[in-house]
């Protein structure tokens, strides 16, 4: 790794980088934190030492433990109004500052990583949450969530990226040990769920403390589900064909057990949308089949109105068919329509703030006076203190303005266009599994987007992001053999 000439050859080395580490870890966390229990301060110090020796010496070996850990942390109070992810959000940290003390040493990054569109759409992603935090009305809250955003990024994007260059088949060990860890959170939640006879009214928190919300856990469940499935179905092996296919059941179980119709949702769109991508089906006869269902709907409106002012199917129903009828009912279903409440509310502040928005972190704070009376539910407060817009990028357009939510638009997109690409064009049939899965798994998040937003949380944002770095690597590889290809030199045989 190449040194920079200001550094003394005597402090290079792993000394220097736990010093820097040290410094960069001790300075942010007593920033993010008041750290004025002195009994936390020195078990939070004891834990950064240990791993930062894991980031320094085995990083590879850090980063597939963090994939397991992923699905086991859950919050640890720090004080009595700061909490952190126990032990993820600390390894992260680590690696973000190990990252810096990298650069600061001299160490230069990788060209093509860093000018590859991906890459290039997250800097600017993480530049406008700086702008925006610049002007919010928060400063604070929208700077420590820009760090955590910063550290999400270098973590699971850039670290991942590294091990995946090294071997494609770091993506199948990474989200395998992910789905593994994701088995204690599954068990432990079905153990406490059948206590309520697996009833929708005990649903919300069983998965506690590990995922705060249902919604959440049925979103990640379903983002692996195409991974297991896939290598269920592409396994030679038939002890792995079996773990794959235990593994799938126990997963697809689970997601029903959740309830979360925005998961059930997503994961039928996501495989549409797949099945329509594989067979390259024609845009032609989807805007044609788009056409008669738009008609078919504009001459049945009345009817369709009719019908769905009569639905009072409520989301609290035990009966799957029900639970799923319910998504339509914005009469009288209490989930619906405080969804809609904060839909309205971001909208409202997005137009009071449409530049630069409320500040990144900032919606629950300010959400509440946007209220109208007519909108209200009986969970709906005033005091503003019940998290999130209910869409990842209605929250974006409140929060960072317009330029903000086209930017992460264009993140998106760009992921996508990559991945479909990798799909119908991929090298090798290897190649083409792991964009399929990655394509539907990203697919579920984006489409659950409408209706939910995780991104703050690391156990959405490791396997987005990781996903991000996957697909990079693989169109990074998927570049360097078409050139290879292309200036190949011609050879006795070739003339």
């Amino acid at each position: 790794m190449p040194q920079s000439k200001i550094v003394p050859k005597f402090l290079s080395g792993y000394f220097l980088h736990l010093a820097i580490i040290s410094v960069i870890v001790l300075y942010f966390l007593n920033y993010l934190f008041d750290l004025s229990n002195e009994l936390i301060s020195v078990m939070l110090f004891l834990i950064m030492v240990f791993t930062s020796v894991l980031v320094i010496r085995y990083k590879q070996v850090l980063l597939f433990t963090l994939a397991l850990l992923i699905p086991l942390s859950f919050p640890f109070s720090l004080t009595e109004t700061a909490k952190i992810g126990f032990p993820t959000e600390i390894i992260c940290l680590l690696l973000s500052a190990f990252f810096i003390s990298k650069l600061l040493m001299g160490y230069k990054l990788s060209k093509r990583l860093f000018f590859h569109p991906i890459t290039i759409l997250i800097l600017l992603d993480l530049a406008w949450l700086f702008i925006s935090s610049c002007f919010s009305q928060m400063p604070e809250v929208s700077f420590k969530r820009l760090i955590i955003r910063s550290c999400y990024y270098c973590s699971f994007y850039y670290f991942y990226s590294e091990l995946f260059g090294l071997d494609l088949k770091n993506i199948k060990r990474v989200f395998s040990l992910h789905a593994l860890g994701f088995i204690v959170p599954i068990t432990y939640a079905l153990v406490k769920h059948s206590q309520y006879q697996f009833s929708t009214m005990g649903s919300p928190l069983v998965a506690a403390p590990f995922y705060f919300d249902h919604t959440i856990y049925g979103a990640c469940l379903v983002f692996f589900i195409p991974f297991l499935l896939t290598q269920f179905i592409c396994s030679v092996h038939q002890k792995e064909k079996w773990l794959y296919a235990i593994l799938s059941l126990i997963f697809i179980v689970a997601a029903v057990l959740s309830y979360s119709r925005a998961a059930w949702l997503s994961v039928l769109i996501a495989t549409g949308l797949f099945w329509i991508i594989k067979y390259k089906i024609k845009i032609t006869y989807l805007f044609f089949c788009l056409s008669i269902v738009l008609v078919a709907l504009l001459f049945n409106w009345k009817s369709i109105s009719a019908v769905l002012e009569k639905n009072k199917e409520q989301s609290h129903s035990n009966d799957i068919g029900t639970h799923i009828k319910s998504i339509s009912n914005i009469n009288t279903d209490v989930s619906n329509k405080e969804r809609i409440n904060r839909w309205k509310c971001a909208l409202r502040m997005f137009a009071d703030k449409p530049v630069f928005g409320f500040g990144p972190g900032t919606y629950q704070f300010y959400y509440g006076k946007y209220q109208q009376r007519s909108d209200l539910t009986r969970i709906s407060t005033f005091s503003g203190n019940k998290g999130h817009a209910h869409s990842e990028y209605l929250n974006y357009l409140s929060e960072t303005g317009l330029i903000g939510l086209l930017i992460f638009l264009s993140l998106g997109s760009i992921v996508i266009f990559k991945c479909i690409r990798l799909i119908q064009n991929g090298v090798d049939a290897s190649t083409k599994n792991i964009a399929a899965f990655l394509f539907m798994g990203l697919m579920t998040f984006f489409i659950h987007g409408f209706f939910n937003g995780f991104l703050e949380f690391d156990k959405v944002a490791m396997p987005v992001f990781s996903s991000f770095a996957a697909i990079t690597v693989l169109d990074l590889k998927q570049s360097e053999h078409f050139n290879n290809l292309r200036y190949k030199p011609l050879t006795r045989a070739d003339s």
